[in-house]
């Protein structure tokens, strides 16, 4: 309940800020402030200094992953919102309340973090999207924003209408909203069981954006404002994910031909995903609806943590999403700082902005899966989880064959950064502070491309 409560306060405590302060400096250290707090919360839960504990059994779990992911996705929120701490207030004035909107949708990501019941489910997705909806459609006077937020609620809301009809078909096959009761479910209705749990991952393919759900999502991360594409493709994608594998724990294979069957949809949905994703993204002239679709791939490379829900495919999940956010941070970053978001936008950033080109060129080295990367440890991790499952040797293989594809795309970047001419011979500007956090975010992707322990050695911090 920790978690809940105090991201719910700091979403409160900024829509009446900006009565306070209506300095974007002000504003963007109390949200660094807030975000510490909330982590030292998720702490003390672990600890077992929980407010209200066992009050709601039913309906709330201290599950030690799911808090642990938790904690992770907002250390990688608060290298966020430092990182971005003067672009918040680009596409408004009203700061503080798009920082209620960020804080408000971590609520829906600490009720993900701590369900016992798919009501809750249902209303953690919601706290999570129903903001973030409002988010991409903050560039009012851009067409393109309103045209994203209004896809985005649309999609949404037919994604939570695939979601409810899966959960009133588990409930109606198992009597129960409770995970645990699910789990000892006596199958006496399979078909309606198998076909609720079959719904429900379909609407969660929508909520992390694959195949053959995707197709939202490039056109809604192009339009709405960069600096929050930047958290929807992160922490919102990173709380999905953390929705889909809590879910998945619960779904109970009875048999030899259900394993099949789930095997080959995972496949399916991965193998479309990649394909799709990758093709799509080599295509684009823009950078950033190339990173969009980059963001479709890497959720694909995510998908086989699914395979088999044991500590190391849950381990792997964590660690590819701590990887793929870090670097998605820095490359969006980048985007509201050159002049453009094609290619063009990068023509010799290598000279007018050495640190700020070499921080995009490791954040693309990771994102394509190079050794000594945190990129290359996370694919290894997800791909040797799903290698415990028969059969999915081929599979794997199509997946590295997919990765080698899509280096020309990434590599294609750091080409024009650094081996072609700008007319704009105009430096770049990064403050102390920018620079800083990038050498950081850069070291760090080093760090646990070659010293992956070092993720749980933080979180362990924590415990």
């Amino acid at each position: 309940m920790n978690i809940i409560l105090t991201s719910a306060l700091s979403g409160i405590i900024f829509m009446f800020s900006g009565f306070v302060s209506k300095k974007k400096l002000h504003q963007s250290i109390l949200a660094a402030v807030l975000m510490i707090v909330i982590m030292i919360s998720a702490a003390c839960q672990l600890k077992g200094n929980e407010i209200w504990a066992g009050k709601y059994p039913n309906m709330i779990v201290t599950d030690n992953y799911r808090i642990y992911f938790f904690i992770a996705l907002c250390a990688v929120g608060l290298y966020y919102v430092l990182v971005n701490r003067n672009k918040i207030s680009q596409p408004g004035k009203m700061v503080s309340d798009y920082y209620a909107l960020i804080f408000i949708s971590l609520t829906g990501i600490a009720v993900l973090a701590t369900f016992n019941n798919l009501l809750l489910l249902f209303m953690g997705v919601e706290i999570l999207s129903i903001p973030v909806y409002i988010l991409a459609g903050t560039a009012k006077h851009k067409m393109k924003s309103t045209e994203a937020s209004i896809k985005y609620f649309m999609m949404g809301a037919f994604s939570t209408g695939i979601m409810l009809m899966g959960i009133t078909l588990i409930y109606g096959a198992s009597g129960s909203f409770l995970l645990n009761h699910i789990t000892a479910y006596a199958f006496d209705m399979q078909s309606i069981y198998y076909l609720g749990w079959t719904l429900l991952i379909l609407s969660l393919c929508f909520k992390v954006s694959v195949a053959p759900m995707h197709y939202w999502g490039p056109d809604v991360y192009e339009g709405t404002p960069t600096v929050f594409s930047s958290y929807m493709v992160t922490i919102v994608k990173g709380g999905g994910f953390l929705a889909f594998i809590s879910v998945m724990m619960s779904f109970k294979i009875t048999s030899e031909i259900v394993a099949k069957n789930y095997q080959y949809l995972l496949t399916f949905i991965i193998l479309l995903t990649l394909i799709l994703g990758n093709f799509s993204a080599i295509k684009q002239k823009s950078v950033k609806r190339m990173l969009a679709y980059s963001s479709v791939v890497q959720a694909g490379y995510m998908m086989f943590a699914l395979f088999v829900i044991d500590q190391a495919s849950k381990d792997a999940l964590l660690f590819y999403v701590v990887s793929y956010s870090l670097s998605s941070v820095v490359l969006f970053y980048s985007l509201t700082k050159v002049d453009s978001v094609d290619h063009k936008g990068y023509y010799g950033l290598a000279k007018r902005s050495p640190l700020l080109a070499t921080s995009c060129a490791v954040a693309l080295f990771s994102l394509s899966g190079i050794p000594f990367t945190s990129g290359f440890l996370g694919k290894f991790f997800v791909l040797s989880a799903a290698m415990h499952v028969p059969g999915n040797l081929f599979l794997i293989i199509a997946a590295l064959i997919l990765a080698v594809i899509s280096v020309f795309y990434y590599f294609k970047v750091i080409i024009v950064m650094y081996f072609r001419d700008t007319d704009n011979k105009k430096k770049l500007k990064l403050s102390l502070a920018s620079q800083l956090l990038l050498i950081f975010g850069t070291a760090l992707n080093f760090a646990l491309g070659t010293y992956p322990d070092l993720l749980w050695q933080f979180l362990g911090l924590f415990s």
